[in-house]
């Protein structure tokens, strides 16, 4: 198995390295800080039965402090397997939207992370600033699908979201408040139906 990276999605002072390999960096560091770097470390495989989840590989992400309007928007992974059986000969593009977010105060919100564009169900994986830690890529062999991320290598430097927007843990309404707006909508459809009984 391997992978690459290729397509970097671009700004009109971009810095970069790596198209076509399976590391790529991106920015240019503010002090003393470093570049943000993306690479993917393939796994080996061997009888992978068809419909079972594995570990295609790690993506490392680590996130520097970099000037903004240097970063790039994003990039495509790509993942070919090779195999004596051509159903497990299988090449995987896949999307990957970089969010390089602004630097403030709160830690988890400075955290840069990447989703797969085309699966953003899937959710984000993001990294604390100045930190570097990887993610487990979970696919399956139907054709080569991807499941989504597994584990993250070190959850006290990266974690995954649910979320694919700049709050990592958007608020879930509470129970008593769905109720209540359970309530209100009954009210209304009574209102209304005891208006067109008269």
């Amino acid at each position: 198995m391997t992978g690459y990276f290729d397509n970097a999605i671009t700004l009109p002072d971009s810095v970069y390295t790596g198209n076509g390999t399976d590391t790529i960096e991106w920015g240019t560091p503010f002090g003393d800080s470093f570049t943000n770097q993306l690479s993917f470390i393939p796994s080996d495989f061997t009888d992978q039965p068809k419909g079972q989840d594995f570990v295609a590989g790690r993506l490392y992400y680590r996130n520097g402090t970099i000037f903004g309007g240097t970063g790039i928007n994003g990039v495509d992974l790509i993942i070919n397997t090779t195999s004596s059986d051509p159903d497990f000969t299988q090449t995987l593009p896949l999307k990957i939207t970089i969010v390089n977010t602004p630097n403030v105060a709160d830690p988890i919100a400075s955290a840069d992370f990447i989703y797969f564009t085309d699966f953003p169900d899937r959710s984000s994986f993001r990294v604390l600033e100045g930190e570097e830690t990887y993610v487990e890529v979970i696919t399956q062999f139907n054709s080569l699908d991807l499941v989504g991320f597994g584990d993250v290598g070190d959850p006290s430097k990266g974690f995954l979201s649910p979320s694919t927007g700049p709050n990592p843990f958007p608020a879930v309404p509470e129970p008593s408040s769905i109720l209540g707006l359970l309530a209100l909508g009954l009210l209304g459809m009574g209102s209304v139906f005891n208006k067109q009984r008269k």
